[in-house]
């Protein structure tokens, strides 16, 4: 009779048998270990042999094992789950930052649960339901929250950081590009550029991205005797931004040689009306300037000189605070803001 002899030489392959659920009791069985030390063979942090963890995870890809991560979170008290809260999914800008967002956390080994509010809407209402998700903590952008609510986080020990807001409020992160140096530095150069007639296209006044940009901006004209000969509304949208261009540009209205808009997509829009309903040039007698580099502004087609946020570093500098608990200082101190540049292309 033929009998299979496996060669001494060949390992035997550890499969499960069909329908047994691997777990961290039935792994550490196998390799004569205590389950704890099955627990401690996942996390990077744990004391263990370098060469146990490597049979260990060697054993668990055989068999197919993947640790429970709800199961060790409640171990550890914590989650690794951050949530994210924003709006205005409309602007390239934010969908790209959650891209951006989650790669980097899933780096440290947390996640991302995201919450959308309305755009410019108030994430007060979201807070009681997203905190029964037991999150590490909360990232605010595009969105509202009030220091009541802020507080009721950070007596939960969640704590929040805002990203590209700045608050009035010691007791939580801000995180945003110098928002008002870079509107200074756009007044700058298109006073170099010997514009003498510049227009602002806003977004909401009371949102600090806003009202930071402006006033950078008007600081910068006035730098040479300058000030906006017009500030309308564009409602951080591209159809709002056309009809703010058809108020600037439209028949009495005095003459605008540069318009600095709060966001690409308004500028986009004030692109779109000079083109298709007026015989003015860009660049020649208009320079149209955005804040983003969404990744539209370098299309061929558009070629727009805009603000380039650093998204990346923003968000790197987010994460970093997430493990700082509440600052406990200054507005000041609790502000951080990441160097933005200029953007030099066609529009302008």
């Amino acid at each position: 009779m033929a009998r299979n002899i496996s060669s001494p030489d060949k390992p035997i392959r550890a499969v499960a048998p069909a329908g047994q659920r691997i777990t961290a009791r039935v792994l550490a069985e196998r390799l004569g270990v205590a389950t704890s030390t099955i627990t401690r063979a996942f996390d990077k942090q744990s004391r263990i042999s370098a060469e146990l963890r490597q049979r260990i995870l060697a054993m668990a890809n055989e068999l197919g094992y993947r640790p429970n991560a709800i199961a060790r979170s409640l171990n550890q008290r914590r989650t690794g789950i951050v949530a994210l809260v924003t709006g205005n999914m409309l602007n390239p800008f934010y969908p790209a930052a959650i891209e951006e967002f989650s790669l980097q956390l899933q780096q440290t080994g947390r996640q991302l649960l995201l919450f959308v509010v309305q755009p410019g809407g108030d994430a007060d209402e979201l807070m009681p339901q997203l905190l029964q998700y037991q999150v590490d903590a909360i990232v605010v952008t595009a969105a509202k929250l009030s220091s009541h609510m802020s507080d009721m986080c950070g007596r939960q020990g969640v704590p929040v950081v805002f990203m590209n807001r700045r608050v009035e409020d010691p007791t939580v992160w801000s995180v945003c590009c110098d928002n008002e140096r870079m509107g200074a530095a756009v007044a700058e150069y298109l006073v170099g550029k010997n514009r003498r007639a510049c227009a602002f296209v806003s977004g909401d006044p009371n949102i600090s991205t806003t009202a930071d940009r402006l006033r950078g901006f008007e600081h910068g004209l006035a730098m040479h005797g300058q000030r906006p000969v017009a500030c309308v509304q564009g409602g951080y949208s591209y159809e709002g931004a056309r009809d703010a261009a058809a108020q600037l540009f439209g028949a009495g209205q005095p003459a605008i040689d540069a318009v600095f808009c709060a966001n690409d997509v308004m500028a986009l829009g004030v692109l779109s009306h000079l083109r298709l309903n007026t015989s003015l040039r860009v660049p020649e007698d208009v320079a149209v300037v955005g804040f983003d580099d969404i990744r539209a502004a370098a299309y061929a087609e558009n070629d727009l000189t805009t603000v380039h946020q650093p998204v990346r570093e923003m968000i790197a500098c987010v994460i970093r605070l997430l493990d700082e608990g509440r600052p406990s200082g200054s507005v000041a101190e609790a502000l951080r803001e990441v160097p933005g540049r200029l953007v030099i292309r066609s529009s302008a």
